[in-house]
């Protein structure tokens, strides 16, 4: 079976329809963009260079994605290799599209569709059984060249090696994170994500909580993205997240929490007066002149946000981990201690429930919640985190019904979801009642593995070397006081330095850069070369950019070589330490610059020197981005 798709067609040129698009030009795939008409079409292709943030790598991706209608253009899907169908999520439309298409397909076509609540079997029933074979679910995650996840759902009649196709190109071409998903209401993700959104807001009701309390707890403190619970449903649309809700309770008969997907009045409110988020400027949250404003829960009028002040939050903030954090959050003694844990363990318990419903894998599930909202943990990373044991008394004394394999799991002597030891990382199989090796992809290097099985070099505050095998070094970054961010300090010059002694002795024939947290590298700590200026303590200030200097000159004429992975934010001193290595495998979400010179620092440690020199070897291309071209 095919694993590399030189042509793929897209049925529905809207939001969805024209990002997939957009995301095959980023991986080199042209496509064909369909829509009912060429306006539309042509519309959809050109929203790849307004719409934010942006879907494509490069403006002139678009270029890749050829607009069409299903009048005049239909002779062209014969030499598509995929067609992904994401015309709107109604049944009747949905095969009206495919009974077109179908008479002009090639005989080894692979169609899917980004359905996200209509069952496999409803879609395929107007198709012939040899193309049954060749169908599935590939549902994308908005938008989808930022959102990591990729749920495939597979029929009764799927080819096993069409399935492997999918799930070989969605890794390797586009990027994605497989999660194999049931035929289920909303799948894995959505399914449990939109719970937790509507548990919080019946929660923060109930306790009288504002929108602004909520996101604050719901947010970078706990794991989730900065955008936390309402500025997440306003930027996703409120009518696509009512859309979702009210698939899980129409089709939830036998789940045990169906009335909380009931559409709650604060949101019926929204939706009627037509503020359905970002897009119409106007939600939970409210944009104006006179700043953002927040809707009131229980009147839907809009006021002035208030500071926001919880003791638990602060207790939280102190706390090193994300899992740690959590931690503290969820047992503090106060109210947001008290919100938290509501809402927390009923997301929980619900994502025990669906085991084996939508998944048979708490990896699955996990997987699910982090790559497609954004979670730092997953529910059964969480609970990890929180503690198993101490958080199911708790429940139990809460006279919260806890799920029979939980209990067995725990009475058994597992007390814990996953177990790092050895090199092995195990997770606990409800189904099998005994614990599993996860698996590792071949491409992938896990540093937690590696530590784990003895190959930790040594660790200081900020930094480890690690040995990789085959005699090579890695240096990681993990800030002590910003690990999201990772700043420059001066455990991160100590252990770059020691890897470089090594490489120099002998013993290792060469240095990664590279680590697996939230950025690469924000540049230097500027808040310690501004207390230098304020103490006039320019000595100091010399020595340190002195030091730098040397580190940065020592990895450009090392015999040895160096190789950064950048990803993320690379910044400042970020940049001036990936640019003399010897080469750069760079991620293609990566945005780096020399941005101290907006605060009116010029780059000491090299960047000056990296810049003029990559000018000089990059004479012959147009553009002033030729001075960071890295890889």
């Amino acid at each position: 079976m095919k694993e590399i798709f030189e042509k793929v067609a897209v049925l529905g040129a809207g939001v969805m329809g024209a990002q997939i698009a957009g995301h095959l030009a980023n991986a080199g795939i042209p496509s064909i963009l369909f829509d009912v008409n060429q306006e539309l079409a042509e519309k959809g292709v050109k929203s790849l260079t307004k719409l934010k943030p942006a879907p494509l790598y490069k403006p002139k991706n678009a270029s890749l994605v050829e607009p069409c209608n299903y009048d005049d253009h239909l002779e062209k899907l014969a030499i598509a290799d995929w067609v992904v169908e994401a015309v709107a999520e109604r049944l009747d439309i949905k095969h009206s599209v495919y009974e077109k298409i179908i008479p002009h397909l090639k005989p080894s076509v692979i169609v899917t569709s980004n359905t996200s609540g209509i069952p496999l079997i409803d879609l395929i029933s107007v198709f012939p059984d040899e193309l049954k074979e060749r169908f599935m679910i590939t549902h994308f995650f908005n938008p989808p060249r930022y959102m990591r996840l990729l749920e495939l759902v597979k029929g009764e009649k799927t080819d096993d090696a069409v399935y492997d196709a999918i799930a070989s190109f969605g890794t390797n071409i586009l990027g994605k994170g497989i999660v194999h998903a049931k035929d289920t209401p909303n799948f894995i993700a959505n399914r449990i994500g939109v719970f937790g959104v509507m548990v919080t807001i019946d929660v923060a009701q109930k306790m009288g909580l504002t929108v602004e309390e909520v996101d604050k707890l719901t947010g970078t403190i706990s794991g989730r993205p900065k955008s936390a619970t309402f500025r997440t449903s306003d930027v996703v649309g409120l009518d696509v997240m009512a859309h979702v809700a009210q698939t899980s309770y129409d089709r939830g008969e036998n789940d045990e929490e169906r009335n909380i997907f009931q559409i709650p009045a604060i949101l019926k409110i929204l939706i009627d007066k037509g503020r359905l988020g970002q897009k119409t400027k106007a939600g939970f949250y409210q944009k104006t002149e006179e700043g953002i404003l927040s809707v009131d829960l229980e009147t839907g009028k809009y006021g002035p946000q208030k500071l926001v002040r919880f003791d638990g939050f602060r207790l939280a903030k102190d706390r090193q981990s994300v899992g740690e954090k959590i931690k503290a959050l969820t047992y503090s003694d106060d109210k947001a201690g008290e919100f938290f844990w509501e809402i927390l363990n009923r997301t929980l318990l619900y994502s025990a429930n669906r085991i084996p419903e939508i998944s048979d894998s708490i990896v699955n599930i996990d997987n699910a919640l982090k790559w497609g909202f954004g979670w730092e943990l997953g529910p059964f990373e969480t609970w990890d985190a929180i503690g198993l044991c101490r958080s199911v008394d708790r429940m139990k004394d809460e006279g919260m019904k806890i799920p029979q394999w939980i209990l067995d799991m725990i009475d058994n002597g597992q007390t814990s979801f996953y177990e790092t030891d050895q090199g092995r990382c195990t997770y606990y199989d409800p189904l099998e009642k005994s614990a599993k090796e996860k698996s590792v992809q071949k491409k992938t290097i896990n540093l937690k593995l590696l530590k784990s099985a003895g190959n930790l070099i040594k660790r200081h505050w900020s930094a480890s070397l690690i040995d990789l095998g085959d005699d090579i070094l890695n240096v990681e970054y993990h800030s002590i006081l910003q690990p999201t961010l990772n700043p420059i300090d001066g455990s991160m010059l100590e252990m770059i330095h020691h890897g470089l002694e090594l490489l120099d002795s002998g013993k290792y024939k060469a240095m990664v850069l590279g680590h697996q947290g939230s950025n690469f590298c924000a540049g230097a700590n500027l808040a310690g070369i501004l207390k230098f200026c304020e103490d006039k303590d320019w000595d100091g200030l010399e020595k340190t950019v002195k030091t730098f200097q040397e580190l940065t000159q020592a990895i450009r004429f090392l015999k040895a070589p160096v190789v950064a992975a950048p990803f993320q934010l690379t910044l400042g001193g970020g940049f001036e330490f990936i640019a003399p290595t010897a080469h750069r495998v760079a991620s293609a979400e990566l945005y780096i610059g020399a941005v101290e010179v907006g605060v009116g620092l010029i780059p000491g440690a090299g960047g000056n020197l990296r810049l003029l020199l990559n000018l000089m070897e990059n004479s012959n291309k147009r553009g002033r981005m030729n001075a960071f071209q890295i890889a």
